[in-house]
């Protein structure tokens, strides 16, 4: 994909970590129900292990924007790894449960700098054209921790002691780090060394986000009291003083205006409600397995494993059709699986078969491999390049809140149900309404996404499809980026229909004097690209070519028969029979930096400029130079991020079909 092999070698040791990160994450939740036996804890204790962790995620994240634009990856990688490894060790230690949660705690501090890292190398790294498919790899190498861990744990737990099977991560950890410490470029660095922190910004986020899941979990575990609602309400206020002092900062911690573009603020919602109703399932499914249906913990893992394997399978599977189709169609066949197999363990009883179950719980992995990586990646692909690692930041963190908050409160409502339904029916048939209540409110947030998901997802692949605002004093925020582009290119643009002929290709580059256009379908889409060059391939299949056009022309019309006849054979083809069929385009609202690569890497000299999906531009090479030489010698070099038309309208022009 066009790296080299020093940032390959990176790639792998940071794709490494962050599966053994997961790996982690995923061995507890079988666990559960033999840690909750042995610490004599009931499930809205035992729940703080995961939602705990993806607290301490949630807190962690915004910071790690700040640490990426500080420190390089290296150093920022050993150290995450190595934070994680003391956490590790201390929850295989762990005599009692306040021990095993700190433990959790200071795993989580590490994991949460070193996930949104990866994801912004990640999304650095690969062009936009390209990033479906590398999210796509990075799900399916990750995926396999998800796939394996809950049947080694359900091994381990069955055969030995849940201690054991942290000592074997800490194990893996090691590795990884002495791994970082001689493959990662040790200047490899993401930001500039003049970010700085700032410390209220790290306390109201604390506050708040801890405020918020504090009092959600308490309300399931000792019912609704004034501590509860008052932790509950000082955590709103802090998170809303949090986002209101990014605003006003000059250099904010975490840049949340960002939330003002609207395809990414969609993307983080929709992500936040499938992660609330994905971490839900790993909390709920054993209790269910193992202490209402009565199978062993390898049993529980089994039952999730397939589900798993499909779910890495499927993520650079849906990698590639996002790059190639766009992420509508299947973002919202995601969701309504996701409905519907998260509604059916509303509906899941006793003696329901663990083979039906194993097969919607797969389904359900399924549908999120649809709905995951495509949906973040439409989201992150409005963003300035210069502000992905802020955008990773926030998507995470909003991710790690919703997924924490709704384990917090689907599990006080499994509590608060079971403590009405136990009296009555008795234990396990008690529980069972409850675990059939708390997906039904899982199933509720699901449906959530999917109406959000048919308004709002939309987007043709291989491009930047940011609608956020049009005007913004950030640098890199797609508005200025929209102004600029709009000044610099070509409005006048032709196009050929499909089922135009090479004829009336010839004869537009004539009229218009130009070398290039893009082709339509009879939507107005755009379906490829056709140049002179495409016309002169074509011709020196079988002979010589000749480089100009005009003198091919001219050459065809004299005695040479071999170039009359193919001229003549070729004039009443389709266009799009020998034109580029997979267009390169650029979005409106990309930066110049993003334009020239993709000029550069394509080897082209134009590329035409999409809106919403329709072609409203061609930038040439040469146009950019000439405004850069322009600005440069007004003595204005910094205006490149920031013009405006004459009018003050950047509004594009539509294209003009050949036929007119």
């Amino acid at each position: 994909m066009g790296l080299t092999r020093k940032q390959w070698m990176m790639l792998v040791v940071i794709v490494v970590g962050s599966f053994v990160t997961i790996l982690n994450q995923t061995l507890v939740t079988p666990a559960l129900p033999a840690i909750m036996q042995e610490m004599s804890i009931d499930a809205a204790t035992g729940q703080w292990l995961t939602s705990g962790f993806t607290l301490m995620n949630a807190i962690m994240i915004p910071i790690t924007a700040y640490l990426q634009d500080r420190f390089s990856i290296r150093g920022l990688f050993l150290f995450s790894m190595g934070v994680f490894t003391v956490g590790t060790l201390m929850c295989g230690w762990a005599p009692n449960f306040p021990v095993l949660l700190g433990g959790r705690l200071v795993q989580a501090a590490g994991a949460g700098i070193l996930m949104p890292m990866a994801m912004t190398v990640l999304l650095i790294m690969f062009p936009i054209e390209r990033r479906g498919s590398a999210m796509g790899l990075f799900g399916l190498v990750i995926a396999f921790a998800p796939a394996i861990g809950p049947t080694v744990s359900g091994v381990m737990v069955d055969l030995a002691s849940w201690h054991i099977m942290f000592y074997g991560v800490a194990g893996l950890s090691l590795v990884v780090i002495v791994m970082a410490a001689f493959l990662i470029d040790a200047h490899a660095k993401e930001g500039e060394a003049k970010a700085s922190l700032d410390v209220p910004s790290v306390v109201l986020s604390t506050l708040g986000f801890g405020g918020l899941l504090y009092g959600f979990s308490v309300f399931g575990s000792s019912g609704i009291d004034v501590f509860s609602v008052g932790t509950t309400l000082v955590g709103a206020v802090c998170v809303v003083w949090f986002f209101i002092r990014q605003n006003r900062l000059k250099v904010p911690m975490l840049r949340v205006r960002i939330l003002l573009n609207r395809n990414f603020l969609v993307a983080t919602i929709i992500c936040m409600l499938v992660q609330a109703s994905l971490l839900v399932a790993p909390v709920l499914m054993p209790i269910y397995v193992q202490n209402l249906m009565g199978f062993p913990a390898t049993v529980s893992g089994l039952v999730i494993m397939p589900g798993a394997i499909l779910m890495g399978v499927m993520n650079p599977i849906a990698g590639k059709l996002f790059d190639r189709y766009g992420p509508r169609a299947m973002s919202i066949v995601g969701m309504a699986l996701l409905c519907l197999t998260t509604l059916c363990f509303g509906f899941v009883a006793l003696d329901t078969n663990i083979v039906f179950l194993t097969v919607v719980f797969a389904v359900r992995m399924f549908s999120m491999a649809l709905v995951n990586m495509p949906i973040t990646t439409w989201g992150m692909n409005s963003l300035d390049t210069k502000l992905m690692n802020h955008g990773t930041s926030i998507n995470n963190t909003l991710r790690m809140v919703a997924g924490s908050l709704g384990t917090a409160v689907v599990v006080s409502v499994y509590s608060l149900v079971g403590t009405v339904t136990i009296p009555i029916y008795g234990d396990a048939q008690g529980a069972m309404y409850a675990f059939n209540v708390s997906f039904m409110v899982c199933t509720a947030l699901v449906l959530v996404g999917l109406v959000l998901t048919i308004v709002f997802v939309k987007g043709r692949p291989g491009t930047v499809e940011a609608t956020g605002t049009d005007r913004g004093d950030e640098p890199g925020r797609s508005g200025a980026n929209r102004i600029l582009l709009t000044k610099i290119m070509k409005k006048d643009v032709y196009v050929l229909r499909s089922d135009d002929t090479v004829k009336d290709a010839m004869q537009l580059f004539i009229d218009e004097g130009i070398s290039a256009c893009p082709i339509v379908d009879d939507a107005g889409s755009p379906v490829g690209f056709v140049s002179d060059g495409d016309i002169l391939k074509t011709l020196a299949r079988k002979s010589e070519s000749y480089l100009d056009p005009v003198a091919l022309i001219a050459a065809s019309a004299e005695d040479n028969r071999e170039y009359a006849e193919k001229l003549e054979q070729m004039m009443g083809i389709p266009v799009s029979s020998i034109g580029v069929r997979n267009l390169i385009s650029v979005n409106v609202h990309a930066d110049i930096d993003e334009v020239c690569r993709v000029l550069a890497e394509s080897h082209l000299k134009k590329v035409p400029v999409m809106e919403d999906g329709k072609i409203c531009g061609i930038i040439n090479r040469s146009d950019i130079t000439r405004y850069s030489m322009e600005a440069y010698l007004e003595g204005r070099p910094q205006d490149v991020a920031y013009c405006e038309d004459d009018d003050g309208s950047p509004e594009c022009e539509p294209a003009v079909p050949a036929s007119k």
